[in-house]
C-alpha cells in the first residue's frame, strides 16, 4: 500500500463519484476504480457498495476513512514540524552562562529569544568559562557564553561586549572614606592593599588581566582569596577582606555595602563573548547566533 492509494481513496469517499474523483485527481476513472479495488484486496476489506448509479461507503469505508483523516493530519504535522526544524523555529537549545552575565547580558538574550523563537526550549546551565569550553566540545552544551577570548579552530567566537576594569572597594575603606568624590583612583594606590580574584581555572581572561593591570602600574597584587564566580568577589569585598578589580557591569551589586571607581589611566578591558562548536550547523543554532548579533550585540556596543 503506497499514500497515493490513501488519497485516492479519500477523494472517491469525498466524491462518492468516481468521475468527479478521477477529475479532481486529474486522471482517467479506469485507473481510479483499479487503485481502489487493488486496495480493497490488499486489505481485505470491501470499502464502497457500487451500483450504476451510486457509489456508497460500507460501514468499514466509513471507519477507514476517518483513520485515514487522522493519518493525514498527522502527516501534515510532521511535515509542518521539520520545517519548522529546518528552519531553526523549534527545537531546544542548551545555553552555557558565567554568573556575572546573569545581571543583564543573560537576561536580554533571554528576553529577545523568547519573544522571537517562543517553540524552542531553552535549558540554562551556570558553569565556569573552561568548563564551558569543555561542555562544548563534549555536546552538554550548544553555546556559551564566557569571559575570556580563545584562540581555536574547533571553537568559534563572537564578542558581545568589551567593558573596562573598576575598583571594588568595602564602603569603610580608606580610599572612600577620606574622599569627598567619586573621581578615579590609581592602581599604585591599592599596592599594599590584599585582592580578592577569581582564579586563574576558573576565568583565566581576567585573572591574567588583574595581575598585568597590576605590574603595570608598579606592583604585584597580594591574593589573599580566589574564587569561581564574580559575584562571590563582590561579596567577598563587602565583608571588607580585600579589593578587586571587576567589570564595569557589576557595579550595580551590593551597591549599600561596597564602593566602585573607575580606574585611573587602565588599559584592560574585560570581554564577555557567545562562543560555539564550529563544526555544528544546526539550524536552532545558527539561529541564535544570528539573534546575538542583529539584537544583542548592538544593544551592549551602542
Amino acid at each position: 500500500m503506497e499514500l497515493r492509494h490513501l488519497k485516492y481513496f479519500k477523494t472517491v469517499a469525498e466524491e462518492l463519484h468516481f468521475g468527479k474523483a478521477a477529475n479532481r485527481l486529474n486522471m482517467a476513472q479506469p485507473p481510479l476504480s483499479l487503485q481502489i479495488r487493488q486496495l480493497e484486496e490488499e486489505i481485505g476489506v470491501q470499502l464502497f457498495h457500487r451500483t450504476k448509479r451510486n457509489v456508497d461507503l460500507t460501514e468499514e469505508g466509513k471507519v477507514f476513512l476517518e483513520k485515514v483523516y487522522h493519518l493525514f493530519d498527522h502527516l501534515e504535522e510532521a511535515i509542518h514540524t521539520v520545517r519548522l526544524m529546518k528552519s531553526g523555529e523549534i527545537g531546544e537549545i542548551i545555553i552555557g552562562f558565567i554568573a556575572s552575565t546573569a545581571y543583564d547580558i543573560l537576561p536580554a538574550i533571554i528576553k529577545h529569544y523568547r519573544a522571537q523563537y517562543p517553540a524552542i526550549h531553552v535549558v540554562l546551565k551556570q558553569l565556569t568559562s573552561s568548563e564551558q569550553i569543555n561542555a562544548l566540545k563534549d555536546g552538554t552544551i550548544h553555546v556559551g557564553i564566557i569571559s575570556e577570548p580563545i584562540e581555536s579552530e574547533e571553537i568559534n567566537l563572537q564578542i558581545i561586549r568589551q567593558e573596562p576594569l573598576i575598583i571594588a572597594l568595602p564602603r569603610e575603606h580608606p580610599l572612600v572614606v577620606n574622599s569627598t568624590t567619586a573621581s578615579p583612583i590609581q592602581l599604585i594606590d591599592l599596592e599594599n592593599e590584599e585582592f580578592i580574584v577569581t582564579g586563574r581555572r576558573a576565568n583565566q581572561g581576567h585573572y591574567d588581566g588583574v595581575i598585568n593591570s597590576c605590574y603595570q602600574a608598579g606592583f604585584s597584587p597580594r591574593i589573599v582569596q580566589e574564587t569561581e564566580e564574580m559575584s562571590t568577589v563582590i561579596s567577598l569585598v563587602s565583608t571588607g577582606i580585600g579589593v578587586a578589580l571587576v567589570p564595569a557591569s557589576m557595579h550595580l551589586l551590593l551597591q549599600n555595602e561596597v564602593i566602585y571607581r573607575e580606574i585611573k589611566d587602565n588599559e584592560f578591558h574585560t570581554v564577555t563573548a557567545l562562543v560555539w562548536d564550529s563544526k555544528n550547523q544546526s539550524p536552532v543554532i545558527q539561529t541564535f547566533i544570528e539573534l546575538v548579533n542583529e539584537s544583542i550585540v548592538p544593544l551592549f556596543n551602542p
